[in-house]
């Protein structure tokens, strides 16, 4: 018990002779600066403050894309597979439709057995709501109907799959 005490003893010495007084003194304290001379904390403090300078700014040039980009995510608007791959290539990803359908399809995004659901979105694709399926029924002079199914992607995907191969491709 009189351990701690001592130990408690101790903090208490040292934050009200060291600690606080260098708050005071500099604003703010650096363990080991008792080392350091006037000059030398200057000129981290001046690197410190060029490094804030500088995300700042890139942080400035940032909010229009960060903007577009939540724009895009929780719009209702959905584009065809094309059109993305289309955003892809504007963005320095070296695709196109027919690769950027294949590759949804080995990696699991869209259906790739050959039969009546052929590149309609996966379950989990859906459940993540990358997609959404459009349909649209078409009548025929002789009086049959069909129904057409076109795999489109929301905003929310359009934002993951860019975020997805721009990490890929670096």
């Amino acid at each position: 018990m009189q351990e701690r005490i001592n130990k408690i003893k101790r903090f208490k010495r040292w934050v009200t002779s060291e600690v606080l007084p260098s708050i005071r003194k500099n604003g703010g304290y650096i363990q080991g600066q008792e080392n350091l001379d006037g000059e030398t904390i200057k000129e981290a403090l001046t690197a410190a403050k060029e490094v804030i300078k500088q995300k700042d700014l890139l942080i400035e040039t940032m909010k229009p894309k960060a903007l577009f980009a939540d724009s895009v995510a929780t719009s209702n608007t959905t584009i065809l597979i094309g059109e993305l791959a289309k955003i892809l290539k504007g963005n320095g990803i070296n695709t196109g439709q027919n690769r950027l359908f294949e590759w949804l399809r080995v990696n699991g995004y869209l259906i790739k057995r050959k039969s009546g659901d052929y590149n309609m979105p996966t379950q989990k694709s859906m459940e993540l709501g990358l997609f959404k399926i459009k349909e649209t029924v078409f009548t025929y002079p002789d009086g049959h109907t069909t129904i057409s199914k076109t795999t489109k992607v929301t905003g929310k995907g359009q934002q993951y799959f860019i975020n997805l191969f721009l990490k890929e491709n670096n």
